[in-house]
């Protein structure tokens, strides 16, 4: 059996997204291209140590807004879910 292949079957974006949890990563710390956090623990969607950054990959992360949005509070990633793309950036 030979592999089908069609450049009409494109790789699902969704499915390439990954979901990380705000409680498992540290605090907010900054370098040359912004503000990014370290994964404190491993899941099956990042290792620890890993970077994640804002979308973009640069700047800075939005702050919290209750209700609203997840984002930066108090110098740490707030609690729930972030999906981050193939380079860790959040996606927005």
């Amino acid at each position: 059996m030979s592999k089908f292949s069609s450049p009409f079957l494109a790789k699902n974006p969704i499915k390439n997204d990954r979901t990380i949890v705000g409680e498992n990563t540290g605090e907010i710390a900054s370098d040359d291209k912004g503000e990014y956090v370290l994964v404190s623990e491993t899941s099956q969607s990042a290792k620890a140590g890993d970077t994640i950054r804002p979308s973009g990959g640069k700047g800075n992360f939005k702050p919290f807004e209750k209700g609203k949005s997840l984002g930066s509070q108090d110098g740490y990633l707030v609690g729930g879910d972030y999906k981050v793309d193939k380079n860790n950036n959040i996606i927005d």
